[in-house]
């Protein structure tokens, strides 16, 4: 091997014998014409866990386990050492023959995932003989810019003589941090070469371009929009200048010159890059519109005419038109459906445009509209403002939409991520949760979770500051484990699922504060599969459970899927029973295809809930069941990034929440939701830098107790439906509803504001007894419960669900 340093030398001394009349590009960037053997990998455009491969590279790896492959456009490498090779560069017809003195002018982009000792080489191989053309170079990780490298290599007459040759492209890595190759260039010129030089400048009405003059040469003029590949004639000249005045104002163009001698066009210059900006802003949104539905409202309006028109942004207010916040940006299309409209009230909309200068236009006229539905209808109506432990702060880690806010909810340290956790009262009294984290500052940022442990942590109230007493909930496996989940058992005492090394784990413990014994890994029957056998992980990770009343044991898998254990054996087998939530029938088409994982699972006196996140919606849906295994859904979202704010009316909006978990009470009801939030994208959360995740917990509105007293089923005939309302710690039941706004009887009813009316109450020890005028009641087959909804007299939410017949 030749060092890069001893080539510099050979540069110099060598006396250059001139073979090649014009530049030839062998690999990579041919601006204005097509990418040259995919020198800047976009022929293939594969996710990193599929590791695709370019037709015209191949990869192996010497040192490591992990595949090499492209990643939306970029070759990368997350091993000790792997080797990318590049066909030999023989595809061009004009240089089938390398000689010496050729001029090989070399470039490529390189950058480094995370913060380490991460680097990459390229060499020339001719034969057997390798030529080192950049070594080890360095690499800036965390900071998603690439680093650009470029010199020239004299081909020596042992390099002729061996042949063409073909690129190799060496990764080093640590820690499985990704090293990416993003270009390569290659090319040959010589001395002789007549090369354009491209200048631009912004004038009044566009945008002027110059270049240097050749003698009898005709001038082609290529235009690219920055992003897109492909390159538009746009003009030819003998001049050597050109003003482009049919741009869009603000959009970024690239522009390349080439030139025409005796009938053949020469390589393509210099490219430049260039926008002309104003200060106009373009015409406000026309024709904003609304289609009602239960609990969306999609909103849609004419098309700006504008031709420099970039996005536009909406925004929703209260029913006066007052507090007006945006709800959406960015959006390239003149539509948008809205999941989380306030209901039992009109929301108020407007848009507005943004070209590619940045100018805002005036806002559209203002629309007004509400849902179908009423407040209770879905689980996001249950969520309440947090309380205030001791005040709000600015002074923390966080993204602008999450400041200020309150330290002391859930969990958060600003050396730990942390990230999902159940909350439990266990028999001391206090609440508990064992939780995933790992260092803030780990070398991935957030994307260090395959390393995370599990610690346990309390505190005194529901709602924290949870604190940690333990580092490590369990000593197997030094601890590892991610995504664990508490099953409450039948005789009072836990098991909690982590997941380890890839696999589902169970543990038992008579108390959260431990001791926990390791069960072992569990078993499901693949015979049984429902996925797809590429899926069938889902049966392994993100599990939540619970367990039967006959001793068997139900999880709902990571995709929403059931499976139930053959026996009263908790680590299975498990037999599959349903498919997963994503493209089935029984969620409506708006929200059938979105992408869902991390479920949680929970039964009450009377139903089985589950609840599970769309990750790429940022969104959750609810589902509620008889028997954990048939699901119904239920309308509207569970939780979106909106469902954030405080006690005082402060409101923060995370990037994403996930991990839903709830605490539950001793009557199994849901009284807090937890969830993990992050403030930015996930591969945007470094290390050492002001972002990160941690755990909150928010009050939900509780379904109250209540009992059906019909001794016969109730059914759409059923004349009277009378239920009891059972008094509790801070409600009483003859005192504090609002008797007048009850309705009870099937969701499809109810959550309309129709159903059955209060004929009578009456008092019964503490409780109340109300009896209904069963007409209306919608109750049908499809129906397991009955709802009840209603108002207290203070106006707060009331709702409860009901067997249909007295247990």
């Amino acid at each position: 091997m030749i060092k890069f340093k001893t080539f510099l030398a050979v540069l110099f001394c060598t006396v250059f014998i001139p073979v090649v009349n014009a530049q030839i590009v062998l690999l990579g960037d041919n601006a204005p014409y097509t990418n040259v053997n995919d020198g800047d990998f976009t022929t293939v455009r594969g996710y990193w866990r599929q590791a695709k491969q370019s037709p015209f590279w191949t990869t192996k790896v010497l040192k490591g386990k992990e595949k090499m492959g492209l990643h939306l456009g970029s070759l990368f490498s997350m091993n000790e050492l792997g080797v990318a090779e590049s066909k030999i560069l023989n595809t061009n017809p004009k240089y089938q023959q390398a000689k010496r003195g050729d001029i090989i002018e070399w470039e490529f982009g390189a950058d480094l995932e995370y913060v380490s000792k991460g680097t990459i080489s390229l060499s020339l191989v001719f034969g057997d003989t390798e030529r080192i053309l950049a070594e080890k170079v360095k690499l800036i990780g965390s900071d998603k810019t690439i680093e650009h490298f470029k010199g020239t290599y004299v081909v020596s007459k042992e390099d002729a003589k061996a042949g063409l040759p073909f690129v190799r492209a060496t990764f080093y890595s640590e820690q499985g941090v990704k090293v990416y190759l993003h270009y390569v260039n290659i090319r040959i010129t010589n001395s002789k070469d007549k090369v354009l030089v491209l200048k631009a400048n912004l004038i009044k009405n566009g945008v002027a371009l110059k270049w240097n003059t050749f003698k009898n040469t005709t001038y082609k003029i290529y235009r690219s929009p920055i992003n897109k590949v492909a390159y538009q004639q746009i003009g030819e000249t003998q001049n050597n200048s050109f003003v482009d005045t049919r741009l869009i104002t603000g959009l970024p163009y690239n522009y390349v010159v080439t030139h025409i001698q005796k009938g053949v066009e020469s390589i393509g210059s210099n490219e430049v890059k260039i926008a002309k900006k104003d200060t106009i802003a373009p015409d406000a949104p026309l024709g904003l519109k609304s289609e009602i539905f239960d609990t969306e409202i999609n909103l849609f309006w004419n098309k700006n005419t504008d031709k420099d028109l970039a996005y536009y942004s909406l925004f929703r207010g209260d029913a006066n038109g007052n507090h007006m916040r945006e709800i959406a940006h960015d959006l390239k299309k003149n539509h948008y459906l809205d999941f989380t409209p306030l209901k039992e009230t009109d929301n108020t909309y407007q848009v507005y445009a943004y070209d590619y200068s940045g100018n805002r236009s005036k806002a559209s006229k203002v629309i007004k509209c509400r849902v179908k539905t009423v407040l209770g209808t879905s689980f996001s109506d249950l969520i309440l403002p947090m309380p205030i432990h001791k005040s709000l702060s600015s002074n923390l880690w966080g993204a602008k939409g999450v400041l200020p806010r309150d330290p002391d909810n859930g969990i958060e340290e600003v050396d730990w991520t942390y990230w999902g956790g159940r909350p439990v009262y266990d028999k001391d009294g206090k609440y508990h949760m064992n939780i995933t984290r790992w260092p803030a500052n780990a070398i991935k940022g957030h994307w260090e979770w395959p390393n995370s442990t599990v610690a346990h942590v309390v505190a005194d109230q529901p709602t924290g500051p949870y604190k940690v007493q333990k580092e490590l909930v369990y000593s197997f496996a030094n601890g590892k484990g991610h995504n664990p989940d508490i099953i409450l058992l039948n005789d009072g005492t836990y098991m909690m699922y982590s997941l380890i090394n890839w696999e589902a784990n169970l543990f038992t413990s008579k108390s959260m504060s431990g001791p926990w014994k390791r069960l072992g890994v569990m078993e499901v029957d693949l015979s049984t599969s429902l996925e797809n056998p590429n899926l069938n992980y889902r049966y392994y990770r993100n599990l939540s459970g619970v367990q039967l009343n006959d001793g068997r044991f139900l999880f709902v898998t990571k995709g929403g899927g059931m499976m139930v254990s053959q026996d009263k054996n908790p680590l299975g087998p498990y037999k599959a029973l349903t498919v997963g939530v994503r493209g089935n029938k029984i969620i409506p088409e708006k929200y059938r295809n979105s992408n869902y994982e991390d479920p949680v699972l929970w039964k009450d006196e009377v139903q089985y809930h589950m609840m599970i996140n769309a990750f790429l919606d940022y969104r959750a849906i609810y589902l509620r069941s008889p028997d954990g295994i048939h699901w119904k859904f239920n309308s509207g979202t569970a939780y979106t990034p909106d469902n954030t704010s405080y006690v005082d009316g402060t409101r923060t909006h995370w990037y994403k929440l996930e991990r839903p978990h709830v605490l539950q009470d001793q009557f199994g009801r849901a009284t807090h939701l937890s969830l993990a939030v992050i403030d930015v994208p996930k591969e945007d959360d470094l290390a050492k830098d002001n972002h990160n995740s941690k755990n909150i917990v928010i009050p939900l509105v509780v379904p109250k107790r209540i009992t059906m007293l019909n001794k016969t089923q109730v059914d759409s005939t059923t004349k009277n439906i009378k239920i009891l309302i059972r008094s509790e710690k801070g409600f009483n039941a003859q005192k504090d509803i609002n008797i007048k706004t009850l309705r009870f009887g099937a969701t499809e009813e109810v959550d309309f504001g129709r159903g059955c009316k209060v004929i009578k109450t009456k008092q019964k020890g503490k409780d109340l007894i109300v009896e209904f005028d069963g007409l209306g009641n919608g109750i049908t087959e499809s129906n397991f419960v009955g709802k009840l909804l209603g108002k207290t007299n203070k106006g707060e939410l009331l709702i409860g669900y009901s067997k249909l017949k007295a247990q």
